[in-house]
């Protein structure tokens, strides 16, 4: 037989490297001279590739256990807080020297019936929301400009409409009735 046109093989020879001491890593462990065959760089490719995607996911998601938490920096200057009492089903509190006495101003409003976001429009008109990021449920405290911002993966929405102006959330904030007369402001859920 006429062997002249074969050509010895690369991994043929792997047998004669194989009886060599295998080199260590920094942990003691085996590290192959060679990948070896085609089926073995294969495996350590999707490994590596496998790895490199899990890490960009727990970057992504800031890494931590509870989607509550912060991730993010997103620094906006934080709504003063304010208490109202429940009266007739309807939460109430006076403006009077709060930031909700002129417009413009925002408050995060605490009442029996929860935590909502409440901004002075203008002279005559209030607008008022769940303080509830409709993302992951964090509690929107962020507020600039006429944007509502949520701590925890920087969501904005409009103060005046609740509409999404970034996100990641992609649902409004939930939009409460709210008058003002007379200085106290009444918000019906």
């Amino acid at each position: 037989m006429d062997t002249r046109h074969l050509v010895e093989s690369p991994l043929a020879a792997a047998p004669a490297a194989a009886a060599q001491p295998a080199a260590a890593d920094t942990f003691g462990a085996p590290v192959p001279a060679t990948l070896g065959t085609r089926r073995d760089f294969c495996v350590a490719a999707c490994q590596a590739l496998t790895l490199g995607a899990i890490a960009a996911t727990l970057q992504a998601c800031g890494g931590g256990n509870n989607p509550n938490e912060p991730s993010g920096n997103f620094n906006l200057p934080a709504i003063p807080s304010l208490n109202a009492t429940v009266t007739n089903g309807a939460a109430t509190l006076s403006v009077d020297g709060t930031t909700l006495a002129s417009a413009g101003g925002a408050a995060l409003v605490t009442s029996g019936l929860g935590t909502m976001l409440v901004v002075r429009n203008d002279a005559t008109t209030i607008s008022a929301f769940t303080a509830t990021c409709t993302h992951q449920q964090c509690t929107v405290n962020g507020f600039t400009e006429g944007v509502f911002q949520c701590p925890c993966h920087g969501s904005r929405f409009n103060a005046s409409s609740g509409s999404v102006v970034r996100g990641p959330a992609t649902a409004p904030l939930r939009k409460f009735t709210a008058t003002i007369a007379n200085g106290v402001v009444s918000i019906t859920v």
